[in-house]
């Protein structure tokens, strides 16, 4: 039977659900129409890779900062002044006209999105319990896929009427009036915190004392080897992601908008894959390693799907369909590793600094995939790409069975929640 929710709980969960939905917005914009712009601007998509790359770079080396930060500063302030910026830059790019100012705003903005998910989880491990964290992290996973879903749709339908540098003004429009209803809303909602530090009284005056535990040892080449695996599935998800559109202009001459338009499927499966890994998780393996092992090896096999299809010139939705199960398996990763994984250290008093660790090696990985797989399609073509992506899994697949029993003893004897 399930037990009533707090009061405020569900006020909590869509209000960051929302944010993260507009934090997708003004990130992704761009990448999802990377293949028009290029277009529009002639300028090569290994020129505009700099780009994309610049912003994962930016964003996932700013998980450092913002995770640490988190640990320090209240999260609503962060995430105030990390939407803010986000907004901000996408109102520049409107104005921009060459790579290298477009490069410098798109890093701008990348840091600035990397103050969402560390203060996010810290908020989340405030103010909820183990089940309303639970709750609270599905909203937020649906709500970055039901963004994608919606620039999908939205740029491509837009795109009839206004240019893509329209679209990102009409984005960053909306950006806006998220910031403000948070900041309103926020001052509300946020007021009563369920986990906080332990009270001591000392000569009659109370001060915050900590209860912390370190890690174990043997925690640290088992965070290592989940660090490897999280990369793996950075590049994956963005890897295939960003360069769908490409690899359906270029490998079937499907017309630009319709490439763009095509790529809903990856989103509506990853919304799927969310609740199917979730259940998976909750019901059959309750080990996020060796739930994360399971997906890996399903990419791995759709990989080697894609690159028969692709060596003897299959139909398209055949390919979209297995770069679609690839990144639904990535999502169901992302789940696993970051969101479940990092409430694991709430006893270390550092939840939002893990919480920006393993982000930056997911960002790490989509740092090199966005800029390596366009380099490694102009140079050896497709076939070795996606030859490329089953390594890439098959890595996963390797990092998670060595992490896992680690994995098991560290949540048994540490963090079991």
């Amino acid at each position: 039977m399930k037990t009533k929710q707090r009061k405020g709980v569900r006020a909590i969960a869509w209000l960051c659900t929302l944010v993260y939905f507009t934090s997708y917005l003004l990130r992704k914009n761009l990448g999802v129409m990377l293949v028009k712009v290029c277009s529009d601007m002639g300028w090569a998509e290994s020129a505009l890779a700099i780009v994309m790359t610049g912003l994962t770079v930016f964003y996932g080396g700013g998980q450092l900062v913002s995770g640490w930060l988190g640990d320090k500063i209240a999260p609503q302030r962060m995430i105030s002044c990390g939407l803010f910026v986000a907004v901000l830059a996408n109102v520049a790019v409107f104005f921009t006209t060459s790579i290298p100012v477009l490069a410098v705003v798109w890093c701008i903005n990348g840091f600035a999105h990397s103050m969402f998910w560390a203060p996010m989880v810290k908020l989340f491990t405030m103010y909820l319990d183990d089940e309303e964290y639970g709750f609270g992290m599905m909203r937020i996973m649906w709500g970055s896929s039901f963004s994608t879903v919606f620039l999908r749709l939205f740029c491509p339908a837009m795109l009839f009427f206004v240019n893509w540098r329209g679209i990102m003004l009409i984005l960053a429009g909306f950006g806006a009036a998220v910031l403000v209803t948070f900041v309103v809303v926020g001052r509300r909602i946020f007021v009563n915190p369920i986990n906080v530090p332990a009270v001591a009284v000392t000569d009659g005056e109370e001060t915050q004392k900590p209860q912390h535990e370190p890690l174990p040892r043997f925690a640290w080449p088992m965070i290592a080897l989940v660090l490897l695996g999280i990369v793996m599935h950075g590049a994956l998800r963005d890897g295939v992601d960003v360069w769908m559109p490409s690899f359906l202009c270029q490998t079937f001459g499907m017309p630009e908008e319709n490439a763009i338009f095509s790529t809903v499927i990856l989103s509506i499966f990853s919304l799927v894959s969310f609740t199917a890994f979730d259940w998976l998780y909750r019901r059959l393996f309750h080990n996020e390693l060796t739930c994360s092992l399971s997906a890996f090896a399903i990419a791995a096999v759709a990989a080697i799907l894609l690159f028969v299809f692709t060596q003897t010139g299959g139909f398209a939705i055949l390919s979209m369909l297995m770069m679609a199960v690839i990144i639904a398996c990535m999502t169901g990763v992302n789940l696993m590793l970051l969101a479940i994984v990092p409430k694991r250290f709430v006893k270390s008093g550092k939840v939002a600094t893990f919480t920006g660790i393993l982000d930056a090696a997911a960002y790490l990985g989509s740092g090199l995939a966005t800029y390596g797989f366009a380099a490694l399609f102009e140079g050896f073509g497709w076939s070795t790409t996606i030859f490329v992506w089953f390594l890439v899994a098959a890595a996963g697949v390797i990092f998670c069975l060595l992490a896992a029993p680690l994995w098991k003893k560290f949540c048994r004897t540490y963090a079991d929640t």
